[in-house]
């Protein structure tokens, strides 16, 4: 009976329930358009890793994110709900995975990522299949195994064998035709970034791998778009057992001519933990050309050199240096502390020619001149790395302490007929410091915002005389004489800010806003008096100029960026930029201000067909202001004969750029490639009309320059460069050049003048190591340049040298080795009397010993035939100089160098590494 009941009780009910649920049913979930996918990768001992490389694939979108200091990865916008993930980063298996997620949640959060080790797996492909170089993104690397050096070989000796690089004989390491101008260790800058002293110091058999990043034009981060200037920063990339260093030098060296060198050095890296000292100390003849360094110990460098040239003398040189770099947390911080004293005792011996509408003036010049140079440098430096937050902060403080003596006697004839005796001196104290500071917020979102901040001061304090006497063809006494007193005091402050917010939108629209406000002020105190025969004292107020300048400068831009398919980008900027200055000429009672505003538009077409190259054409127009000196119609002596007017009524002048510039890399052949051709054009150039007055009184030539706009000056450059490794026979050879060439045009006395000039450079380089034992470098160079002025009928200048070169390195028993070098030039100049065609030959030998091979004595003769005294010439627009070299250029030197060096596993190494090298911690 109950049963029956509960039965009867359940039918009753059941159509009351179906009707409730009815009414309180959920409606139906709403799909979502979009989602935000979030992640964290990990390594299987539950360490984040930061830096690696995720990316996301589906039908709708191709995405790429980097994981953040905790290790976490976000996607903020997703359109499908099912993709797949794949994660790099050096040193573990790559990670790939497809997922099938829930697409109602606004939401989605993945399991950790867990990366596998893969050590042994990435040692095994990269020795099977890693040729030559790569190119990721902005990054270019190469894989040092691909290159054979010999023993002992340092850094330098590589990057010669690899495609794309190059060093000048000033020591310039260039990539694909552009300077390098910092230089990492696995990550962190080398002792400053000092790219000369890496590429010497660092062995080349603890070198994994070689990148060279394209950062942006301070070298602080990544460039925020394609068409922003580049600087080319080299990161040497370490083995990981070799990953920390220290390195100490001990180099003497002796010889004729009252040589000598003497310095040491001890460096300490790991990471940004760095300590160095050096110093040195050392005395050269002055006023002979420089040839190629032979030798090992010829090829190691100090602190400092003496520098100088002339045709004589000499110069002597003390510097030490102390650096001490360190990491706190987040930030890492450097000091730098750098002292220099210089002296030399020059001589120079010349003769020029200058050509004027009223004939030429033809100058047999000698010279003697004593100066010392003293600097003190210190320099602070921080940078800090966040996830969304980076800074780098740089102080520098400067000291320079100047005195200089100098004599001459000039002897003139042509449309002059005199001698000149001439002396001069000067003690010169200049104080300044400068602190910038680069900031970059929002690093791995949509919107990034970077911050650049400096501002300085520079101050200099002179005191000194300039005394003149002129005679004629046949007098002992002095026709005319000239003697001034010369106190000045000068003084600038500056302050920049430059303020840069990226936004990008869908992945192919990026849009930039920049501004760049500066401001200036300058006052300068240039009072000269003048030693009458009386000894009385007066002012010239025509050769005193006291005056003030104020500068503010508001550049603003807008860029907009489109990407097609990350192969083509096209981006469009609108600059508008106004300028403001103000002067006052105390002493000649002017005030003085202008104001110039101008929209200067850009346009910059990208192509990236693949990571091996690109190709890239564009079109800016940019402004030339003219100079409160040019606006200046108060007359202003540069020299008591030579006179400046300005021209208020002068405007600022515009120049329209075009390019055309690419870069390959054929991977497979070796090859590396890069060209560019580039043409300007002037508008309202700043032209210049120069007036010559000969006083026949006081034998002197005064000129009066005035200023004035002019139109149709261009310029045109074209270079290329090439590179071919064969790594079976180890061949590398370079091929480059570069020619420009233009016009100019100017007034002369009022008539129109022009200038057509040209410079050429050919260069065709090769390097081989035919059998082990002998290395050889070769290369067959021109350099060619020509001048027409329009004053200069029938005798166009021009310089002509073509030179060819041959090295070599001979590896006999017992760790000696025997280094040649030869150098044939043949020159031919417009104010040379016939052809010059020296023959430069230097030679060396030198031995190993102790139990490591780490001590060279070796002995060196330099310029054997006595054959490196040709003159040196310059060409300018009006004319032409020649200074003869030292005759005696022969000397011979007696080197003796001890360089230990340990490379050991850096003490972060426990963690991952990234693929810059350093160790996540």
């Amino acid at each position: 009976m109950q049963k029956r009941l509960l039965l009867a009780l359940f039918l009753l009910l059941m159509p009351v329930a179906v009707l409730l649920a009815q009414v309180y049913e959920k409606p139906p979930a709403r799909l979502l358009p979009v989602r935000r996918v979030n992640g964290v990768v990990r390594d299987s001992l539950g360490r984040n890793i930061r830096a690696a490389a995720v990316r996301l694939v589906s039908p709708k979108d191709t995405l790429h994110v980097v994981t953040s200091e905790h290790g976490v990865f976000n996607f903020p916008v997703v359109r499908s709900e099912s993709f797949t993930l794949e994660v790099q980063v050096m040193s573990y298996r790559p990670y790939r995975k497809k997922y099938f997620l829930n697409d109602t949640k606004p939401i989605l959060v993945l399991p950790p990522v867990v990366m596998g080790s893969g050590m042994v797996q990435l040692k095994e492909v990269a020795v099977t299949t890693t040729r030559g170089p790569q190119e990721r993104g902005d990054t270019t690397e190469f894989w040092a195994k691909d290159y054979v050096v010999r023993d002992f070989a340092r850094l330098e000796d590589m990057l010669k064998k690899m495609e794309g690089f190059r060093t000048d004989a000033n020591g310039q390491l260039t990539f694909r035709g552009k300077p390098i101008n910092k230089a990492l260790f696995n990550g962190a800058r080398y002792f400053n970034g000092d790219v000369a002293a890496a590429i010497k110091e660092l062995p080349a058999d603890i070198v994994e791998r070689i990148q060279v990043i394209q950062d942006n034009e301070s070298g602080t981060g990544p460039r925020l778009s394609k068409s922003e200037p580049a600087s080319q920063t080299l990161n040497v990339v370490t083995k990981a057992d070799k990953s920390a260093g220290r390195m100490y030098q001990v180099v003497a060296e002796g010889g004729t001519q009252d040589r000598y060198r003497a310095g040491g050095s001890a460096k300490s890296i790991d990471g940004w933990k760095q300590w160095s000292l050096s110093a040195s100390a050392s005395q050269e003849p002055l006023g002979i050309i420089s040839g190629d360094p032979v030798g090992t110990i010829s090829g190691m460098g100090t602190p400092f050199s003496a520098s100088g040239g002339g045709s004589g003398g000499r110069g002597k040189v003390l510097a030490a240096q102390m650096h001490y770099g360190n990491t706190v947390g987040k930030l890492n911080f450097g000091v730098n502390y750098a002292i220099a004293r210089k002296q030399n005792v020059s001589e120079v011996e010349s003769i020029s020619e200058e050509f004027y509408k009223e004939g030429s003036l033809k100058r047999s010049t000698k010279r003697a001149a004593h100066s010392t140079f003293t600097d003190q440098t210190l320099t602070l430096s921080a940078t800090v790395n966040k996830s969304d937050f980076n800074m780098m902060t740089t102080a520098t403080a400067t000291m320079s302490h100047n005195e200089n003596d100098n004599g001459s006697e000039i002897r003139q004839s042509g449309i002059l007929r005199n001698l000149q005796r001439m002396s001069s001196g000067n003690t010169i104290e200049m104080p300044s410091y400068n602190v910038a500071s680069f900031m970059t917020f929002f690093s791995s979102r949509k919107i990034k915002l970077t911050l650049n901040v400096s501002s300085g001061n520079k101050g200099m304090t002179s005191a000194g005389h300039d005394n003149t006497d002129t005679y004629g063809d046949n007098t002992a006494k002095a026709d005319s004489s000239l003697y001034l007193l010369q106190r000045q005091k000068s003084n600038t402050w500056f302050n920049a800010i430059r303020a840069t917010l990226a936004y990008s939108w869908r992945q192919q629209f990026t849009f930039l806003l920049n501004v760049n406000p500066s401001q200036s002020k300058t006052t300068d105190v240039n009072y000269r008096d003048q030693v009458t025969p009386g000894q009385e004292i007066k002012q010239l107020n025509e050769l005193s100029n006291d005056n003030m300048l104020r500068a503010y400068k508001l550049p603003a831009s807008l860029s907009v960026k489109y990407n097609y398919k990350e192969k083509i980008s096209l981006e469009l900027t609108g600059r508008y930029e106004i300028n403001w200055q103000r002067t006052k000429l105390y002493l000649k009672e002017l005030d003085l201000s202008t104001r110039t505003g101008a929209f200067l538009p850009s346009l910059t077409l990208d192509y990236r067909p693949s990571a091996a190259g690109n190709a890239s054409a564009g079109y800016n127009r940019e402004i030339r202001l003219p100079s409160l000196l040019q606006l200046n119609d108060k007359p202003y002596f540069v020299t008591p004969f030579d006179v400046v007017i300005g021209n208020r009524a002068l405007v600022a002048g515009m120049v329209d750029n075009w390019h055309l510039r690419g870069n390959y890399t054929f991977f497979k052949v070796g090859i590396s490639v890069s060209g560019e051709l580039s043409y300007s054009q002037l508008h309202n150039d700043i032209g210049t009309n120069r007036l010559v007055r000969v006083d026949t009184v006081t034998r002197t030539i005064r000129t009066e320059t005035y200023y004035l706009n002019m139109k149709g000056g261009n310029t045109k450059n074209a270079s290329y460069s090439l590179s071919k490794n064969l790594r079976g026979m180890n061949v590398t050879l370079g091929l480059s050049g570069h020619l420009m060439w233009g016009k100019q045009l100017y007034l002369a006395d009022g008539q129109l003048a022009t200038t057509l000039q040209r410079n050429m450079y050919q260069g065709l380089t090769a390097s081989f190591t035919p059998v082990k034992w002998l290395d050889v470098a070769s290369g067959v160079i021109y350099n060619g340049y020509n001048n027409i002025n329009s004053l200069q009928a029938g005798r166009p200048l021009y310089n002509n040298e073509f030179n060819v070169l041959l090295k070599g390195g001979v590896f006999l028993p017992a760790d000696i080795k025997i280094n040649i070098s030869g150098k044939q030039n043949i020159v031919r100049a417009s104010s040379l009397p016939g052809t010059l065609h020296p023959l430069v030959i230097n030679a060396n030998i030198e031995k190993r010993f102790l139990k490591k091979k780490d001590a060279v004595v070796s002995f060196v003769v330099m310029d054997m035939l006595r054959q490196n005294n040709y003159n040196v010439i310059a060409q300018t627009v009006t004319g032409y100089s020649n200074a003869v070299s030292a005759v005696d250029s022969r000397y011979f030197l007696v080197q003796l160098a001890w360089y230990p060096q340990r490379f050991t596993k850096s003490k972060a190494a426990g963690g991952a590494r990234r693929g810059d090298g350093s160790f996540v911690k």
